[in-house]
């Protein structure tokens, strides 16, 4: 491991929220590479984390929701971590060195716990990534909405936020995939994805990239994220580090080589044993480059560890920025005055007004108007003829 690298993966905490968010830390903890971080999880919903069946499970906001989970309500979630019982996610935390959040938006425990476990973070110091799922467009607006908003609210105290759709599990699965195997496949890609971001941050020995460079691509602003990765054991044959590009190409959650070269930035990392020599990694990585679009800006890791001897990784994070409409530029009001010197005052447009019958009347004054002045007159407004 390259010096400096020690400090941000010395405690690597990552924290599944909600329903979503304890099945992807439950398949995170099943991956042998996972052993060295600190894996918890944290949901309203009793039935949940009985399922999860992980050490470090923390029922919250028991007393609003009697253990039946948030109903999709973004209230009861806000209700139930401002919660007391929200403190023993905070003693989980505290010694963190790293925070990764995962979850499901558009429920209410994970939309309201992400920001709430957020500003935690960053209030303890703690750098913290939030790689979160939107819903899928069958699950209707006004789910989609919630989750909107509650990227907004992470954003401004996440270091990170990675935002994958749902509906990217369309693109790589066949239409007659059930959907329970559709769901746990997407909950074990995200789970192998959590892993290959950890290890980009903890494995800087070759070609570095790490957790500022993630922040300089996603900036805190607004992004679809799109992430796929490629195991390949060299046992294989000679050519291992070409199949380990083509499962990478082939993860559900990436979407296929169009997302790739659709993407205004995407990070690409290749992990490897000790063994990896350097036309391994040169041929693996340009090979991958080539998918990416002529405009599309890159960053690229390399990195060794013994816990990668005998096969390879490639992880690669794509990223689509959701630019505002550029707002036309305002002009300035169109006047009937020529041009004249800046020095020079022009006369005002001033109209003699006339009372007609009331002029010989007592004036009817109110709030300094004369009532009996019409209206159009009075504010000068100019009455269309239709000559």
């Amino acid at each position: 491991m390259a010096e400096g690298t020690s400090d941000i993966t010395a405690k690597a905490t990552v924290l599944g929220l909600g329903n979503a968010g304890t099945k992807i830390v439950k398949e995170l903890s099943l991956i042998s590479a996972s052993s060295w971080l600190s894996i918890g999880a944290a949901d309203t919903d009793k039935s949940s984390l009985g399922f999860c069946a992980l050490p470090n499970t923390f029922p919250i906001g028991f007393e609003w929701t009697q253990g039946a989970g948030c109903g999709g309500n973004v209230l009861k979630g806000e209700r139930a971590f401002a919660h007391p019982s929200k403190n023993i996610i905070n003693d989980f935390i505290k010694d963190s060195s790293l925070l990764i959040v995962s979850g499901g938006l558009g429920g209410g425990t994970a939309t309201a716990g992400c920001s709430s476990i957020a500003r935690t973070s960053r209030k303890m110091g703690i750098p913290s990534i939030f790689i979160v799922t939107m819903p899928f467009s069958f699950e209707g607006h006004s789910k989609r909405e919630m989750a909107e908003g509650g990227i907004k609210m992470l954003l401004p105290d996440a270091d990170i936020v990675i935002a994958i759709p749902n509906d990217i599990l369309y693109s790589s699965m066949p239409a007659h995939t059930s959907a329970d195997e559709a769901f746990r496949r997407s909950d074990m890609e995200i789970a192998r994805a959590i892993m290959g971001i950890t290890e980009i941050i903890r494995c800087r020995n070759l070609l570095s990239a790490d957790l500022s460079d993630f922040k300089n691509v996603l900036q805190k602003r607004k992004s679809i994220c799109c992430i796929g990765l490629g195991t390949a054991q060299r046992s294989e044959g000679e050519n291992f580090c070409h199949a380990a590009l083509e499962r990478l190409m082939a993860s559900p959650l990436l979407g296929g080589p169009d997302k790739l070269r659709e993407a205004d930035a995407a990070i690409i990392t290749l992990t490897g044993g000790p063994e990896l020599n350097i036309g391994e990694m040169r041929h693996t990585l340009e090979a991958v480059q080539r998918y990416a679009g002529t405009d599309t800006k890159l960053i690229v890791g390399a990195n060794t560890d013994p816990l990668y001897t005998g096969f390879v990784q490639i992880t690669l994070v794509s990223v689509k920025y959701e630019f505002m409409p550029e707002l036309p530029e305002e002009k300035g009001e169109n006047t009937d005055f020529p041009e004249q010197d800046p020095s020079a005052q022009p006369e005002l447009p001033l109209l003699p007004v006339s009372k007609g019958i009331f002029a010989n009347t007592s004036r009817n004054i109110v709030a300094s108007q004369d009532l009996d002045i019409p209206t159009f007159l009075r504010q000068g407004i100019h009455l269309d003829k239709g000559k």
